[in-house]
């Protein structure tokens, strides 16, 4: 599909958190989550394709449900936005689909920790323009034609390897290890939260290679891999939301043990 009408909107990069829980004092909860808006693209059809965003100065998820302090300006004010708000900055966790007729009046709010704040009222200026990689984020997995028309929508979890890059056209990216050593495996798995009532799970699997693998965490986005021949592997880390699937894949050489 093509897009028209593209500008740098927002320079802050999401921060994907997939540590384990840890204990924090029950202060440390009590800090603000700001409600921010991403920005907009709009299609030759006409349609108004948002996104909304939001950052958590909290060290742990924070759970606010669709009511007084987590709620959209103009009837539905539930429009599927997220309720369960993980520490760091996350964009593009709402994208929404708003007919031709759209006029820019639609604001979301969050309240926590006595800091209320709400999205810009002055949503279509042209300063809020997604440029090119941004309408790519948006676009991901909605086709604007056929989305339905006013709620968040929802879309595959998306799946990365932290310090290793995928290949030309695609092509796994690629890590080294001798035999013998446990190798880490840092992935990361991050979701917009929908369907609301679901689970994100996880898991490791080996789709090719000359010998067997063990996950030391076939569930976790992050593993230690343990291989019993030399060799290339091939693995994945898959991830499902319930209804939406996301992958990625990592080419593994093993070299024989020293």
């Amino acid at each position: 599909m093509n897009v028209c009408r593209c500008r740098v909107l927002w320079t802050l990069a999401a921060v994907v958190v997939l540590a384990g829980s840890t204990s924090i004092p029950a202060v440390a909860q009590q800090e603000p989550i700001y409600a921010v808006y991403d920005g907009f693209l709009v299609t030759e059809e006409g349609l108004h394709v948002l996104a909304f965003a939001y950052f958590s100065h909290n060290f742990e998820p924070i759970t606010i449900p669709v009511g007084p302090g987590n709620v959209f300006d103009t009837d539905p004010v539930d429009r599927m936005q997220p309720t369960h708000f993980l520490p760091g900055h996350h964009r593009f966790q709402c994208v929404m689909v708003m007919g031709p007729d759209f006029d820019g009046g639609l604001r979301w709010t969050v309240d926590h920790a006595g800091v209320s704040t709400t999205t810009s009222a002055d949503m279509l200026q042209y300063n809020w323009e997604f440029e090119e990689r941004s309408v790519r984020n948006v676009l991901r997995d909605v086709e604007p034609a056929e989305a339905p028309r006013g709620v968040c929508l929802n879309r595959s979890p998306t799946v990365r390897f932290l310090g290793l890059r995928n290949g030309p056209d695609g092509a796994p990216a690629e890590v080294a290890a001798p035999l013998g050593v446990e190798l880490k495996l840092f992935g990361s798995v991050s979701d917009e939260g929908l369907p609301r009532a679901a689970t994100l799970v996880t898991e490791w699997r080996m789709l090719t290679g000359p010998g067997t693998v063990t996950f030391s965490a076939p569930d976790e986005p992050r593993t230690l891999a343990s291989f019993d021949e030399p060799g290339v592997y091939e693995l994945e880390l898959w991830a499902s939301d319930g209804e939406r699937e996301g992958r990625n894949q990592v080419a593994v050489t093993v070299s024989p043990a020293p």
